[in-house]
């Protein structure tokens, strides 16, 4: 049978034909084996490769990372500056500066800040007194501190500046083009508070690095914590803690509770999003972030967390809580221009960088103010209703007023009439310590009275003659009421005001020995070379002239026995770590003697309670107690004044225009003298002057000026200096006990008089 090609399974019977053996079947498993032992071998083959390349881009890798961390170590070691010129023991940034008062207990408190573009205050941080929650700490709490240590910088305490775990995440993020690495420790935050170097490079980050490591090289853990939550942007121009906590919950940080600690902890992030008066929202979840954070760390308890979680914030987000005034009262821009002054002289600064300083030193000034005295002086001087006089042109009317205690310490002053608008320095103008003007009478006492006592050349009844007298270059002095009235007694005559005694004072002492009396003892600063002459020194007609605050500082030396302090504004200034740095108290100078000033303190009292006395219409301004006083009218009254004086306070108070005209209404200096001094002396206790043992009291002759006799007519009191008391007038008669012993004979008297009519039962 033919092999049918088309049928593949027929076989034929010859020798082709497999005899006994198997089927195919085993030479198929056979090669499925072998082909599986070679797919096996090239996958095992597959794997050390892909080990081998993996391990290769590893060691790559690691090499890569090498040279470049090699690379960063040795450009950072070699080629970055990572030193710090800022000195944490003694931080030289922009603080504010603190004004302080005492009040009615003879306690400091706030008064007033000034501050520059930076709006903070420094508060320390002592570790230990803040676990120990001492009783006397006022520092930066502890909870404070770990708060923004559990949200900023876990590892603080531990790391050396650097958070090598983030920074390396940070390089990440940068190599991954992220513009926001982040990473920073409180340590790096503090060096960009510091340096302000913002710059987003990679070589601002080294530098950062190097810097921190170099603070935390030099510097303790606590130092660099104080200074970076002292120095921390807080929102809304404000820095520090301080400064947060008044503005926020208007309380010092040293107050603060959990919650309030967390607040400020979750502003940090970013203050324009987190800020809890504006975003309230956002802030109460990061501050719950922040108590997580401590709660996980240790730092506070489940029931604190609980507490703290559900408490609620009573956000007060006032600026006046942070004692600012837009608008500057008087007294506390003649203190800027003081202590500005005083730093530029001490410490060798010009002018700018004074008062640039003044503002941004952190300062802290304890002010001689007394805010009751300021603010009576103020509501004075704003009522320019009742004191607005006008003149040619619609000018308003004028005027000054400085008042201090009897030591140089001012405690209010004005400089000027009706509502204060402006700040000095900027278009304002202080009277009171600029306004430069002629003091007219109340030269007197102090250019030719006082220093003819002093001298021996004249008592206090001595007689002197009231006439015409022609000097050098035909000048007569003519007094104000246009006569002469022949001999009269030096009391007499600073009672009514005389021009022509103190002219006769001044020509015997010499114009010389006067000047330098006001300008080195006196420390008046404002009169000039031309001034040196009789009509200026005894008249008041000066070329240059006197402030109100130099005028109250000489005449003080009437209510003090003699002791003349330079005029102050503050007691000392310290910096935000409490070094003294300026102090304002002068030690007092003896220009008098204490007998001399008591006896121009009576002669000046009969200004006010003598018959024919210039300030006689101010003897009801303080009813209680005596005062002393001397009026003052320039050249064509173009300058008023009243200088007075109580036990307590002496004032100095000036009224005229800016450009000179003269004055319609003549008693208006004495009306605002004693509508300030009337109202800082109600409900004081009486008082009065200090008393010599070196002044004695006599009766003396009005006819003669000599001790009185019992022949004398015309009796009346006097005080003496004890070496130098008049001789016994020549009427005859005995001599007359001295008043003290009268008034005691008088008042024994009356004793038994009372004590006989109570006897009687009637």
């Amino acid at each position: 049978m033919a092999k049918d090609s088309n049928d593949i399974f027929s076989f034929s019977n010859s020798d082709d034909m497999p005899k006994n053996e198997p089927l195919e079947l085993n030479s198929f498993s056979s090669n499925a084996v072998d082909y599986e032992m070679k797919r096996r071998r090239r996958k095992k083959t597959g794997k050390r490769r892909a080990l081998t390349a993996a391990l290769t881009i590893l060691l790559v890798g690691v090499i890569t990372v090498s040279i470049i961390a090699g690379t960063f170590l040795l450009y950072a070691f070699t080629m970055v500056d990572g030193t710090m010129e800022e000195d944490l023991d003694d931080l030289k940034l922009n603080f504010t500066t603190t004004i302080y008062n005492k009040d009615s207990s003879g306690n400091w408190v706030e008064y007033q800040r000034l501050h520059g573009t930076y709006n903070r205050i420094w508060v320390p941080y002592d570790r230990q007194a803040a676990q120990e929650k001492a009783e006397n700490y006022e520092g930066i709490p502890e909870q404070a501190v770990n708060a923004f240590v559990a949200i900023e910088d876990k590892r603080f305490r531990i790391h050396d500046g650097i958070d090598w775990k983030r920074t390396m995440s940070a390089f990440l993020n940068l190599l991954q083009g992220s513009k926001s690495y982040g990473g920073s420790t409180i340590t790096q935050q503090l060096v960009k508070n510091l340096t302000n170097d913002n710059s987003k490079r990679v070589s601002r980050k080294v530098r950062e690095i190097m810097r921190a490591r170099y603070l935390e090289g030099h510097y303790s853990k606590d130092t660099i914590i104080e200074c970076y939550l002292n120095t921390i942007a807080m929102g809304h121009g404000i820095y520090g803690l301080e400064v947060a906590s008044n503005y926020y919950f208007n309380k010092s940080v040293k107050d603060l509770t959990l919650t309030e600690c967390a607040a400020l902890a979750a502003i940090t992030k970013s203050p324009a999003t987190y800020a809890p008066d504006t975003h309230p929202e956002a802030n109460k979840k990061r501050r719950i972030t922040v108590l997580n954070e401590m709660l996980e760390q240790g730092y506070i308890n489940d029931k604190q967390y609980e507490e703290a979680k559900n408490e609620e914030l009573n956000i007060v987000a006032s600026k006046e809580a942070l004692n600012e005034n837009e608008i500057n009262n008087y007294f506390v821009d003649a203190l800027i221009v003081q202590v500005t002054k005083d730093l530029a002289e001490k410490y060798n600064y010009d002018e700018a960088h004074a008062a640039n300083n003044f503002y941004s030193g952190g300062y802290k000034i304890y002010a001689t103010i007394d805010p009751s005295v300021q603010n009576t002086v103020d509501s004075v001087f704003s009522n320019s209703k009742a004191y607005g006089i006008k003149g040619k042109n619609g000018a308003q009317l004028q005027g000054a007023i400085t008042v201090m205690d009897y030591e140089g310490n001012v405690k209010g002053l004005a400089g000027g009439i009706g509502e204060k608008t402006v700040n000095l320095g900027t278009s304002g103008f202080n009277r009171a310590i600029n306004a430069i003007r002629q003091p007219g009478s109340t030269m007197k006492p102090i250019s030719a009275y006082a220093l003819a006592i002093e001298n021996g050349l004249i008592n206090y009844s001595s007689k002197v003659n009231d006439k015409a007298t022609t000097y050098a270059k035909g000048w007569t002095p003519v007094n104000w009421y246009h006569s002469y009235r022949g001999s009269v007694t030096v009391q007499y005559a600073l009672e009514v005001s005389m021009n022509t005694i103190p002219v006769q004072l001044v020509n015997e002492l010499t114009p010389q020995v006067c000047y330098d009396f006001l300008t080195k003892k006196l420390g008046i600063t404002t009169l000039t070379d031309k001034d040196v002459d009789l009509s200026p020194l005894g008249m008041g007609g000066t070329n240059g002239g006197i402030t109100t605050t130099e005028s109250a500082g000489a005449f003080s030396i009437f209510g003090n026995g003699g002791k003349f302090y330079k005029p102050t504004l503050y007691y000392a200034v310290y910096d935000q770590h409490d070094k003294e740095v300026l102090k304002g108290q002068s030690v007092p100078e003896v220009v008098i003697g204490e007998d001399t000033a008591e006896v121009m303190n009576h002669l000046l009292q009969n200004v006010v309670y003598g018959d024919s006395g210039t300030g006689k219409s101010a003897a009801g301004f303080i009813p209680n107690m005596k005062i002393f006083a001397k009026t003052g009218t320039s050249n064509n009254v173009n300058d008023l004044w009243f200088v007075g004086g109580s036990p307590y306070y002496i004032a100095s108070c000036w009224c005229g225009f800016d450009e000179q005209q003269k004055i319609s209404n003549t008693s208006i200096a004495r009306s605002m003298w004693g509508g300030v001094m009337s109202k800082i002396h109600f409900g004081l206790e009486p008082k009065e002057f200090p008393h010599t043992e070196y002044a004695v009291r006599r009766y003396y002759c009005a006819d003669t000026g000599l001790l009185a006799t019992s022949a004398c007519g015309n009796v009346s009191i006097g005080w003496y200096k004890s070496d130098n008391v008049p001789a016994v007038c020549s009427h005859g008669g005995s001599v007359l006990d001295s008043p003290d012993v009268v008034e005691k004979a008088q008042a024994e008297s009356a004793q038994v008089a009372e004590s006989t009519t109570e006897g009687t039962g009637n």
